[in-house]
């Protein structure tokens, strides 16, 4: 599961978990992907959820299983359960795919956290985003050369109702995820934030305003 699928089907699995229990903190996921020069690509992942909370997330996946049709065959994306990551067996058959290479899983707990990092590579970057490796993702090259890179999350630009939002935000009050991209040249056009001539990142954390980030996702954009 990546950043694009967590944005709906993390908030759509912890509303399940609400009449199963109360989450202890939630989730926060980073997720970057550098494209490099030679046209490979590295993703890395990090995720931190309490360790008091990981039962509930699997009853919540459970619960969320029973309710949703399953996903088509090829579904790369769709067809990974939430709590995915927390197996190195099936992160390693994920990404088992001719050019891609599994360069490192290491799980380890600090301050009651469970944190888990991934680092992927791809060496055909542009076919590993355009084929979904790591979420609802494209690349492409224009005429004039520019490189448009284009994230539409599930749901994208559809709004939640202020019901959805407020359950989300007392289940869940600090979730946290955030999307980096680092180009191979200067960044000229983003709806993110340029954390460096060639970073661009997107964050979407609720602090508790009225306009909560995940009432209505849009299509993230940078161009290079």
């Amino acid at each position: 599961m990546t950043y694009t699928q967590y944005l709906r089907q993390t908030a759509t699995t912890l509303l399940a978990a609400a009449s199963l229990c109360l989450l202890n903190g939630c989730l926060h996921l980073e997720q970057k992907l550098q494209f490099l020069r030679d046209g490979s690509v590295v993703a890395t992942y990090h995720y931190a959820v309490p360790v008091a909370m990981l039962p509930a997330l699997t009853a919540a996946q459970n619960t969320l299983d029973q309710q949703l049709t399953p996903p088509a065959q090829g579904g790369a994306a769709t067809a990974l359960p939430m709590n995915w990551f927390l197996n190195e067996t099936a992160v390693r058959n994920f990404f088992q795919r001719p050019g891609v290479e599994l360069r490192q899983y290491r799980q380890t707990e600090q301050d009651g956290q469970r944190h888990v990092h991934i680092v992927i590579l791809a060496i055909d970057g542009a076919r590993a985003v355009n084929t979904g490796l790591f979420g609802t993702m494209t690349v492409n090259k224009q005429e004039d050369g520019r490189t448009v890179f284009t994230v539409e999350p599930p749901g994208h630009n559809q709004a939640w109702t202020k019901d959805q939002v407020e359950r989300l935000r007392q289940l869940c009050p600090d979730l946290k995820l955030t999307l980096a991209v680092t180009a191979p040249a200067d960044i000229v056009a983003t709806n993110g934030a340029l954390t460096a001539s060639h970073t661009v990142t997107w964050t979407f954390a609720d602090d508790g305003t009225a306009n909560s980030p995940f009432a209505i996702i849009p299509t993230l954009k940078a161009t290079w």
